[in-house]
């Protein structure tokens, strides 16, 4: 049986975000099931000739769920689930470059303009690729230093390495989502309101390597 050690480094960075996500529910409700789907579109229409008029290419927006289903209610007397309509939703994602003045002014619009429309924000990072190769040369680097000194400590001696445990995936960077309740739509009717100035935090991101020597 082959004496061996097996070490697992973990490489950590903290990211600036360069990005900012915003995340939209767009929903409709009718008793017909095209009624539904057609009030439905008509608000991510409004949705995306909204975010033309800023200056954003509407194709920029982009789906990311879109269902429809059959919304029922319990009837006590007959004791039976009843069917009331058909809720057609659209989740819809909007990645933009951290331009406060672009943010500010969208944001401003779609509080004016939507008082129906739900929507959330967070940070990430564009093109995390470079990040990523940080992170495995830590990690790999980490994982060394902690099997050298674990075999001085013990008295025995890194050989060969029998074998390097890493799953690839694409690294993403995103923070977590936020509401942002900051927006009044009654308030922002006026064009004299408020607008944040966010600073958003580091995002912390980390990856694994596992290493496996034999030791003599």
């Amino acid at each position: 049986m082959k004496r061996k050690l097996q070490i697992t480094g973990r490489g950590k960075l903290a990211v600036t975000p360069d990005i900012m996500l915003l995340s939209f529910n767009a929903m409709a409700q009718d008793k017909e099931y095209g009624l539904a789907v057609d009030g439905l579109n008509a608000k991510v229409e409004e949705l995306r000739t909204m975010v033309e008029t800023q200056g954003i290419t509407r194709s920029n927006l982009k789906t990311k769920d879109f269902a429809v289903r059959k919304e029922t209610q319990w009837n006590r007397k007959t004791e039976k689930s009843e069917f009331i309509g058909y809720s057609a939703t659209h989740r819809l994602e909007l990645e933009l470059p951290l331009d406060k003045t672009l943010i500010n002014k969208l944001l401003h619009q779609i509080a004016r303009q939507f008082d129906d429309l739900d929507f959330n924000i967070a940070f990430g990072v564009k093109d995390a690729s470079e990040h990523q190769q940080q992170l495995l040369l830590q990690a790999i680097a980490k994982a060394k230093e902690n099997a050298s000194l674990i075999a001085e400590a013990t008295g025995v001696e890194l050989r060969e390495i029998l074998d390097i445990d890493y799953t690839y995936r694409e690294l993403t960077i995103r923070s977590q989502q936020h509401d942002y309740a900051v927006y009044d739509s009654q308030v922002l009717m006026e064009a004299s309101a408020p607008t944040p100035d966010f600073e958003p935090d580091d995002i912390d991101v980390s990856e694994s390597v596992t290493i496996t020597w034999r030791i003599g």
